[in-house]
């Protein structure tokens, strides 16, 4: 088994390690499969600091009968022991991919004028994984905005509402105000995922949509949601949201006590009134990414149909910030009052 996602460092003892790591664990772990048959199981940091070995034998009917193996140190950088670089691999690969970055990099696109806040910092400190911050407003706007721009060719619905999952954002870093590159876009925005509209949202399911983006606060978790055209306010201390293996939901969380649309400006509360209460209403309109609308994080979309729209998350955060403001773009200019530090209120802790 190959893990991905977790950043674990496996080792044995003499393994080199970059300085400051420690090994979570054996390299590989063995768990047992329900045949009670043993599984190596590996995985490895992020951020291209390791290459991992596995050599695994097999008998002729499948089994695995032996292994070894480790992880192979790679971001050695200026240290006497760091692994030098293949000649062909640098000049065929390496080379080429730094040539194409390097282009994505003076490749401005828009100038901000605020530092963008992409930290995935735990709480209590702003993070996108945590709370409500500009870079996390922003794209979760240039979602809803690129799902406006596109339904009418799909046949779809103008979305009420954008939501974008903490995880999805990926640099990990302030951008500090001043020029925004193509490269940025691919830093914040990395993944295939996919423009989405999900039509005919139940109010009382697009509420529990909100239970599962908050059920692991004040923890950091990738399912955190930041949004985009509504308001909501949760309260930790309540009752979290529990998800069945095959996603429906086993425990309906309570701790979501607010929400409020702002459609063109004018606020609408749908919950909640008397305790919990979704007040009765016209089902919502959700623009996403295809991985959170296919259940990704446990979002409890469940069998709802959703149209994927042709444009990555990348393309819709590049589109947005340059598109003409007469089309309700940015203009090419992210100002401190649209997304000022620390977000506009969007999401409240009770």
């Amino acid at each position: 088994m190959v893990a991905g996602g977790g950043d674990a460092v496996l080792a044995k003892p003499g393994d080199l390690l970059v300085p400051g790591d420690t090994p979570f664990g054996y390299y590989p772990l063995l768990a047992f499969d329900k045949d009670g048959t043993y599984v190596p199981v590996v995985t490895t940091a992020g951020d291209y600091k390791y290459l991992g070995d596995l050599e695994v034998d097999w008998d002729n009917k499948g089994n695995v009968v032996s292994w070894s193996g480790g992880p192979i140190r790679i971001a050695g950088g200026a240290n006497p022991d760091a692994v030098a670089s293949d000649p062909v691999f640098q000049a065929k690969i390496v080379e080429p991919v730094d040539e194409y970055v390097a282009d994505l990099d003076a490749n401005e696109l828009a100038i901000s004028q605020v530092d963008l806040e992409g930290r995935r910092d735990p709480a209590p400190d702003p993070g996108v994984r945590t709370s409500e911050v500009n870079l996390d407003n922003l794209t979760a706007d240039a979602l809803r905005w690129q799902a406006d721009q596109l339904n009418e060719q799909f046949g779809v619905a103008n979305p009420d509402v954008g939501i974008q999952n903490g995880g999805g954002i990926r640099n990990n870093n302030v951008i500090p105000a001043g020029p925004i590159t193509e490269l940025n876009t691919f830093e914040i925005a990395p993944f295939s995922n996919f423009v989405t509209i999900t039509e005919n949202v139940p109010r009382e399911q697009f509420r529990q949509i909100l239970e599962r983006a908050v059920s692991a606060a004040p923890s950091s978790s990738g399912r955190f949601a930041q949004v985009s055209d509504f308001a909501f306010v949760y309260d930790d201390a309540r009752t979290a949201q529990e998800i069945n293996p095959d996603g429906t939901i086993a425990t309906p969380g309570d701790r979501v006590t607010s929400i409020i649309l702002d459609p063109d400006g004018v606020a609408t509360v749908i919950c909640c009134d008397g305790g919990n209460a979704v007040i009765p209403g016209a089902d919502l309109t959700v623009a996403s990414i295809n991985f959170l609308a296919a259940g990704g994080d446990g979002y409890p979309f469940l069998d709802l149909p959703f149209t994927s729209l042709g444009a990555t998350y990348q393309q819709a955060l590049a589109n947005y910030i340059i598109a003409p403001a007469a089309d309700g773009g940015l203009n090419g200019t992210i100002s401190a009052a649209g997304y000022p530090e620390g977000g506009e209120g969007r999401i409240t802790v009770q």
